[in-house]
């Protein structure tokens, strides 16, 4: 049977899970701002206000990736068991499509075949009951709410990000990873600015690395 509606997939496929495919990625550029960075009262860096936000960032940013991979999990859990809910549907001109959505069988309705789409419409309803019935007993819907509300503490701190001003060259290294880890979900990292910013990264470390030797050596 012709599968009508194409974008199913994406009609399930959310923000979360897009995070989640990119959590490899992301991890092969690591990311150095210590965790124990608020902790730290002594030296210029540790004093930082920008270095301790980023800190913070990283940490709810791996607990959402880790939210969403237990989302994932779970949804292909669910799609083995009952499977995504969807109807089959006889149009009047005789074509059998396969609908996974209330408005895409909405669209296809006709008088013609309105005996043909209540029956649809019984059926998806049906499959819509067992795959939340599934939902209830494993928590699906329940992770996809804690991920809403990671993603929003995530946000919160990210606004704050540009009125937190960075008092040592690890705080600008800190606020440019975290933009440019944020930005690369959105956007083909390969695109603008995306290599640029990198290349300011790298060369602020090397400078930073520099600094940090000829310090040690004259201190010696």
């Amino acid at each position: 049977m012709a599968d009508s509606n194409n974008s199913m997939s994406a009609f399930f496929v959310t923000r979360r899970r897009l995070l989640a495919g990119t959590a490899t990625a992301a991890a092969a550029w690591p990311f150095q701002v210590k965790s124990q960075a608020a902790e730290l009262t002594d030296g210029s860096s540790a004093a930082d206000p920008a270095l301790r936000l980023c800190g913070n960032w990283q940490k709810i940013h791996d607990e959402t990736l880790a939210l969403c991979r237990e989302q994932q999990r779970l949804e292909t859990h669910l799609a083995r068991m009952v499977g995504f809910p969807c109807a089959k549907l006889r149009l009047a001109d005789g074509t059998d499509v396969t609908l996974h959505s209330i408005e895409s069988l909405n669209d296809a309705y006709s008088p013609e075949n309105e005996v043909e789409w209540g029956r649809a419409l019984a059926d998806f309803a049906a499959h819509q009951a067992r795959w939340d019935a599934a939902d209830d007993e494993i928590g699906y819907s329940r992770t996809d709410e804690l991920i809403r509300q990671s993603e929003t503490a995530e946000s919160a701190l990210l606004d704050d990000l540009p009125e937190t001003a960075a008092t040592s060259i690890e705080g600008i290294l800190a606020k440019l990873k975290v933009i440019l880890r944020d930005g690369e979900h959105w956007e083909h990292p390969d695109d603008f600015p995306w290599p640029h910013i990198r290349s300011v990264l790298g060369d602020l470390s090397r400078h930073h690395k520099y600094r940090s030797g000829d310090a040690m050596t004259a201190a010696s």
